[in-house]
Formats: structure tokens, sequence, C-alpha cells
């Protein structure tokens, strides 16, 4: 697959300009410099189908003075994603003119200039339209002025990009399901990025003791035994009103949306700080989305270990969590490397559990014989009786239970089916949900 990536000093709208040839708002942009610290991935399809990934990358700062904590590390991700590349857009500040760091990052791109465009953006004003002329002083043969915000322009950058991906037939084009999508969350810095860094098998985000490292959510597509994986590292979630700035509280945005269009959930536990009241906030966030899951206890090398440890600690985990029942537990060291790699074949199982689809019969013989072991409630007196059932969607699994009552399942009966089903299923890390309907002629649906 064909790499495209974009690189640039802080705040020059490289952020705007992934968003715009991602078609989504995928990437954090704010006027605060320094947003995006990471390199941010995503694989984009092209109106015919074919595909390529995209990386935006951290903002490239030169000079002592005006280096932030990360300025090194970012340089050396951009780094590695530019060597990577296939086609370079080197993004510019058309407003604020040519200065002293775009000419630095010119020069480290001058052994791939035949495979960079130089991007001059915002030139929505007439201040950057007066400036254009100023940057072939770079010494760049392609140059498209833009503006990333408000779409001037920007299907001459698509058709640069369409040019170097493979037109259908000279690369496979994937007709699966695609990668898995497997997002990483937890409470700030619990080892979350340095778990997708041994995951990924390369250093891919910055890590620090510093809270807040990860602001935006860093897409990695990685392979393993014939299997694709798309990795999203997190933002450490906090409670609401213990964000301090508002990057911050960007930051935890992303960090929701990134589990809303993941498969699986990663859920990383601080095994040295133990299971907290804010981890069970952060796994609710994934359990309200309706995503399978993974809990993962980091750190576990650096506990002394008794012989019931392990068991102690799972069983607190459990009482905190217990609206995860469902989820595998593992015990991990991301620093060591722990049984990083056999989490792959758990992740396998719990993705395989949360697309499956079933058979109608199937459903309903599982339900009779749940209904056979113990009755549903009544309901204001009235007996309840279930009709059939058939499956509606999947990711979750979503059943459709047709009953005489419209009338919501209480809470325990539900928790019951749920676990019939997913015993009978052989379901794992999934939940199970279902949509309560009248039987035919009787109006209306409830969530039961």
């Amino acid at each position: 697959m064909k790499r495209v990536v974009i690189v640039g000093r802080p705040n020059v709208g490289k952020s705007t300009l992934f968003n715009r040839l991602a078609r989504t708002r995928r990437a954090l942009t704010h006027d605060l410099p320094g947003m995006t610290r990471d390199r941010l991935s995503d694989v984009i399809t092209l109106e015919d189908g074919r595909r390529y990934l995209l990386t935006d990358t951290g903002g490239l700062e030169y000079g002592e003075e005006m280096m932030s904590d990360f300025a090194e590390e970012i340089r050396g991700q951009a780094k590695k994603a530019m060597e990577e590349a296939d086609l370079i857009l080197f993004v510019v500040d058309g407003v604020g003119g040519i200065v002293s760091e775009d000419r630095e990052i010119a020069e480290d791109l001058r052994p791939q200039a035949m495979n960079t465009i130089l991007i001059i953006n915002k030139i929505d004003t007439r201040a950057a339209q007066a400036n254009i002329d100023e940057f072939w002083e770079l010494g760049f043969e392609r140059v498209l002025a833009i503006s990333a915000e408000h779409g001037i322009d920007t299907d001459a950058v698509i058709e640069s990009i369409e040019a170097i991906v493979p037109e259908a037939g000279e690369e496979d084009i994937s007709t699966d399901e695609g990668p898995t999508r497997l997002a990483i969350i937890g409470r700030p810095n619990v080892g979350k990025s340095s778990l997708l860094n041994r995951l990924a098998g390369e250093e891919r985000t910055v890590v620090s003791d510093i809270s807040g490292t990860t602001r935006d959510a860093i897409d990695t597509l990685i392979e393993r035994n014939g299997r694709s994986y798309l990795l999203i590292d997190t933002a450490g979630i906090r409670r609401k009103g213990k964000t301090n700035d508002q990057a911050e509280k960007l930051a935890v945005i992303s960090a929701r949306k990134a589990i809303a269009r993941c498969q699986v959930a990663l859920l990383v536990i601080d095994a040295v700080e133990g299971i907290t009241a804010q981890d069970a906030h952060v796994a609710g966030y994934a359990e309200e989305n309706g995503r399978a899951a993974i809990l993962l206890v980091n750190k576990w090398d650096a506990i002394e270990p008794t012989p019931t440890l392990t068991r102690e600690f799972e069983d607190k985990v459990r009482m905190q969590l217990k609206f995860l029942s469902y989820a595998p537990l593992e015990f991990i060291s991301a620093k060591s490397g722990r049984r990083i790699e056999k989490l792959f074949p758990v992740i396998d199982r719990v993705a395989e559990s949360f697309r499956s689809r079933f058979r109608t019969s199937q459903l309903n013989q599982i339900l009779d014989q749940a209904v056979r072991r113990h009755g549903p409630p009544a309901v204001k007196g009235k007996a309840r009786k279930f009709y059939y059932a058939t499956q509606l969607k999947n990711e979750p699994p979503t059943i459709a239970l047709f009953s005489n009552t419209e009338e919501p399942l209480h809470f325990s009966y539900r928790r019951y089916l749920e676990n019939q089903f997913r015993e009978a299923l052989d379901l794992v890390g999934t939940p199970v949900h279902f949509v309560l309907r009248a039987r035919k002629g009787m109006k209306g649906r409830k969530e039961a």
C-alpha cells in the first residue's frame, strides 16, 4: 500500500489537511501549536476503490529556544514516516511567509525532493496570495497553493495522490471486512503508548512519564500471521471536571470518538496502582458504546509475586467492573513484552465473537431452553411470553425478542439471557444486546 505523509512546522494546517483528505474529523485541530505529537495514520479509500495510507506527523521544531518537551521525539517520528513515504506533502503557512523552520525542513527533505510536493496553505487570504511567489525559494519543483480549511484547490492534492496509487488490478484491493480496529484505552499514564509500540514492534508514539503525552488518537496499521489490525492509541481519559485545559478536553473528545469507531477496546489497568474508580469510568465508555473488550493489567512484572496475587487482583477487577464480566483478563508488561504476542489469539477470538451472525433456528432453540430453565418474571401481573428470536445485526450481536408485551425486561433476567446466549454461542469478550418487540400487530419496540 502506498504511503502519503504530511509534514511541516507546528500550526500550519497539517491536521486540517489530513481531515480534508480523510473526509472526516480524525485529527485534532486547534490554534494551539503542538496538538499533534505522534504519527496519526488512516487508510483512505479513493472514489474508485483504491486505497493508500495517509499519515499526519507532529509539528517539526528547530532551534534550542523553541523546542518543546517532545520536539526531538516528534522529529524522530516524522523522520521515520518520511523514510517510508511514497509521497510527502510539505505544508507551509502562506499567511506568515517563509520562516527559518521552513528552510530547515526543506533542507531535510532535499534527498526526497522528487517525492515531495510543497503545499502553501491558507491562501484564502490576500496576504497569503501575495506571499506565494517567495516560497519557490525553497527549491521544490511541485508547488500547490490551497486552503485546507475551506477546500480551495484541494482537489489538486487528491489528483497528485491518485497519480501514485496503483490502478485497480495492479495491487490487491481488499474485499474483506478490513483490519480489526483496536482502541487502546485507559486513564492517563497507565502505559497505553508503550503497549502500542510493543504491539507494533517499533516506536510509533512518544512515550513519557509526563501524564497526557498523547493528545490525539493515533492509528497504526500492523499485520500478524496474515491478519491486519488497526491500533488506535488514545489520550488518557479523566473524569469530567478534571481536565485542566482546552487541549486536554479536546483530547478526551478524540479518545471517546476512537472508542466509538473501534471493534475491540483494550482497557489498560496499572498493576502498581491497582484498579480505581477512574478505570471503571473509562471502561464505562466502552460498555456504553457496545464495544467488545479485553482487560489488560499492565506493569505486572513490577509487582512482588505471591501465591494468591493473580486471583486476588482478578477478584478486585471483576468486582469493580461487573458490567464487563464477559471481558477476558490478561496480565502483561508492555515494557518487557511479557505475554504481548499471546494477546493476538485472544483479540482474534473476541473480534470474531463481536462480528458473529447466527441462524434464527439456532437462536430460537437457545431461547426456548433458557425459558424452560428459568421463566421470565410477570409484567403487571401478566405472564410474559416469548414467541421467537432473530438476529438484527452484529458488532455487537443484537437479537430481537418477540414477546406478548413491549415492557422492558427486568435487569436480572436480561443479564440471565445474555449469559445463556453467550455460553450457548461460545461468545467471548463481546456484549450481547437485546431489542424487545411486541408480537406482530402491536406497535412499538423498546430496548430490553
